[in-house]
């Protein structure tokens, strides 16, 4: 499926919740839903990624995963003193 790039506002969102860390809720497009921890954005072979780290098993395993932006429904900060609260993405 061909990459489509995500507004400019929005991606915003993103960058703010990294550069804070803040812990999310990710629905995604597909109906998948986790949480994670915002680590950074990347881009690879055109496309926008939103890479993550959560919880395995124990607050000393973590795992790294990226997400395509374009799969993404929504991101809602779980931090109380977080700048947004739930951003519709697609």
């Amino acid at each position: 499926m061909a990459y489509l790039p995500i507004q400019c506002q929005l991606y915003d969102y993103i960058e703010i919740a990294c550069l804070r860390h803040y812990k999310l809720s990710i629905k995604l497009l597909d109906g998948g839903e986790f949480l994670g921890r915002a680590e950074t954005t990347k881009i690879e072979d055109k496309q926008e990624f939103l890479l993550v780290s959560v919880d395995v098993e124990t607050d000393q395993d973590k795992e790294e995963l990226q997400i395509r932006l374009d799969k993404i429904k929504s991101i809602t900060a779980l931090d109380k003193k977080a700048e947004f609260k739930t951003v519709e993405i697609n």
